[in-house]
């Protein structure tokens, strides 16, 4: 604040009478920088060596380091084309074109508070790999059996295979002993959460098992699932189907047409913290097939439903023919080349060939 000084004059006839004086204060600003204590969490911050191979999905969660709590708004600038960032700070993109297998320069992450103040990071990330035209196995989210919405894809994918001189079955790749499994080739299983993955007996284009496990040295709070699978387009008649107890992994029904094959399956586990569980179906070749797995939701096959009333009810935070992973963290699917796509809120997704993958752009 400044104080001025106003005087009033009064002139009549040359002259001049002061009469009154006064001081008031006029007020005035002046601009100063906004400062809060936010930054970035320096453990988490992407480094300019960040890669992710073509057709894989990327993402990275912007962190702070400190217990800030007011309101942050996150946005991106100079990023490839489709990655987005959340509300919550959660950056994804899958790199779905050729011409994006290069370095991605000076990616800019901003963080707005509500008063205003901006704090910026930047990093390069790198796609790696090549692209192949054609038919590839890929993941999309929701049910693609019968078409396909490019939005919903989320990746490439490739399955654990054993090309050795004396390959295993899918009965001795689950590796069955004492109620638990010893698994060959796959994922590293774990109490909490739950793998899906594909297993080939030889080139990884044929032969092809789908497997799902869950509950390796579990613990009683983390015990129970439900799901539902259902094949379509399958050139094998997917006649094997491997569980832990007689039951569990039950198909539903299968029909063929035209020499292939389609066909529903119900995974009904409840286990202890004595063992493992989980189911494989298959032999799946050709390059049309699709499979659809169904985690959550309500089953819809509620009139030909086989198993019990037991197992329809033994899932833990679902009832009747509701689906759902009970207690488990979540359920991941993985690659061999140790590549994974955590389904989190994906309740439900489909795997099978890519045909539509263009490598010309």
């Amino acid at each position: 604040m400044k104080n001025i000084l106003y005087i009033t004059l009064v002139s009549c006839i040359g002259l001049t009478i002061m009469i009154s004086c006064s001081e008031k204060e006029e007020s005035s600003s002046s601009s100063s920088s906004i400062t809060e204590d936010i930054s970035f969490d320096p453990s988490s911050v992407p480094d300019n060596g960040t890669t992710v191979a073509f057709g894989q999905s990327y993402q990275y969660q912007v962190t702070t380091d400190n217990n800030y709590s007011g309101t942050i708004t996150y946005s991106l600038s100079n990023q490839p084309d489709g990655m987005t960032i959340s509300s919550t700070g959660l950056i994804e993109w899958t790199p779905s074109k050729s011409s994006e297998i290069t370095t991605h320069s000076n990616i800019k992450i901003t963080i707005t508070t509500a008063s205003g103040y901006v704090l910026t990071q930047t990093y390069d990330l790198t796609v790696t790999g090549t692209c192949v035209s054609g038919n590839v196995l890929s993941i999309w989210s929701g049910d693609q059996r019968t078409s396909t919405d490019s939005s919903k894809f989320i990746g490439n994918i490739t399955a654990y295979t054993d090309n050795s001189s004396s390959v295993k079955t899918a009965l001795q790749n689950y590796g069955l002993s004492g109620n638990s499994i010893n698994l060959t080739h796959g994922p590293i299983a774990s109490a909490a959460k739950g793998n899906i993955f594909f297993y080939n007996k030889y080139d990884n284009t044929s032969h092809l098992y789908l497997f799902w496990m869950f509950g390796v040295n579990g613990s009683s709070a983390a015990n129970k699932v439900h799901l539902d699978v259902y094949t379509a387009n399958n050139e094998s008649s997917d006649s094997v189907i491997v569980s832990d107890d007689s039951g569990e992994t039950n198909r539903e029904s299968q029909s063929e047409n035209s020499g292939l094959y389609s066909g529903t399956y119900t995974g009904r586990y409840k286990y202890d913290d004595c063992c493992s569980d989980g189911g494989v179906v298959g032999p799946f070749s050709g390059e049309t097939y699709r499979i659809f797995v169904d985690l959550g939701g309500k089953s819809s096959l509620t009139s030909s439903h086989n198993t019990t009333s037991a197992e329809d009810l033994a899932a833990s935070g679902v009832s009747g023919y509701d689906l759902g992973t009970g207690n488990l963290d979540s359920f991941t699917y993985w690659s061999k080349d140790s590549s994974s796509f955590s389904l989190g809120a994906v309740d439900n997704f489909t795997v099978g060939y890519n045909t539509t993958l263009d490598c010309s752009n």
